[in-house]
């Protein structure tokens, strides 16, 4: 019987390592240089944005810095990903429901002002 899986797994479908194996892609080289010099401009931008997050430490407590960070991280991913033109919108009901405190309705009904003098039932 002959094995379904097994013998040299790079070799391809024809099992003697024919033209159908695995190597390198043909990409023109106009693309290929697009990324290239894609890929250097980030890592000189990287280079920098540590260069200068390691100037404004010396100046900045670190939650400020991260703090600062992820609002200009979380600014460009909205200006990407841009959630507030598609999807479904929020009623005003449901933003009433999710800032609703828990326990408050309790407070009104009961009418105690101190919220420790509350017996759960």
């Amino acid at each position: 019987m002959e094995e379904k899986y097994g013998g040299d797994v790079l070799a391809g479908p024809g099992g003697g390592g024919g033209g159908s194996g695995l190597g390198p892609v043909d990409v023109p080289s106009a693309r290929l240089t697009k990324y290239i010099v894609l890929l250097c401009f980030t890592k000189f931008l990287k280079a920098v944005g540590l260069f200068e997050s390691y100037d404004l430490l010396k100046a900045v407590h670190i939650v400020q810095f991260i703090f600062i960070l992820k609002l200009g991280t979380a600014f460009f991913m909205v200006l990407f990903q841009k959630p507030f033109s598609s999807g479904k919108t929020i009623t005003k009901h449901q933003i009433n429901g999710s800032l609703k405190i828990p326990g408050r309705k309790e407070f009104k009904d009961k009418k105690l002002n101190d919220p420790r003098k509350l017996v759960r039932n």
